[in-house]
């Protein structure tokens, strides 16, 4: 019987344990195409894009904190007040910043928001109102998490071009092996 990684959703289980189990496998794949990246190669770009990898880095970590810190949990956005109180724009790469910094950022949002996500997931709360409101509505978890995955969908398939023109890495999904750092 072959197992698992643990990033990979369940072969068979509850609506719960596939959306976060979808939305963990979308977050290591994306975490293995921008891994082990100098600064100059986060910040390459396309002739076609103006995206990199650095700035999805960025990018991912700010919509991860204001996704479940603030719309789920109700708790202050550190990363998105900490790009805006220092003037930052987080689509911009620093050539200057260790690359560790991005790698750290986007690891910290990740791991605090599988704790939220942890919550979640023993109070049953996926139907539950979020802080997110359209029109006096609010949106459910659920559709929080929903939101997400597109997110990684769409960010995983941007990672994929930019790591095979950096480096021509290839691959739909990380190896069995591989572990990223938000994972515990």
């Amino acid at each position: 019987m072959e197992i698992l990684p643990p990033w990979e959703p369940p072969m068979s289980g509850s609506d719960q344990q596939h959306l976060f189990g979808m939305l963990d496998r979308l977050r290591a794949t994306f975490r293995y195409k921008a891994d082990g990246l100098d600064i100059e190669q986060l910040a390459t770009k396309l002739p076609s894009s103006q995206l990199s990898l650095g700035e999805l880095l960025q990018h991912l970590a700010l919509v991860e904190d204001e996704k479940f810190t603030y719309f789920i949990a109700g708790q202050r956005p550190e990363v998105l007040l900490g790009f805006t109180a220092n003037g930052r724009e987080h689509f911009v790469v620093d050539l200057e910043e260790d690359p560790e910094n991005l790698y750290q950022r986007y690891d910290r949002a990740v791991a605090k928001s599988r704790g939220i996500q942890q919550s979640v997931i023993e109070e049953r709360k996926l139907d539950t109102g979020s802080g997110l409101a359209f029109e006096g509505k609010h949106a459910s978890i659920r559709r929080i998490i929903c939101d997400l995955i597109e997110e990684y969908g769409r960010h995983a398939g941007h990672a994929d071009l930019l790591r095979e023109a950096i480096d021509g890495r290839v691959g739909e999904d990380p190896p069995f092996d591989y572990l990223p750092a938000w994972y515990a």
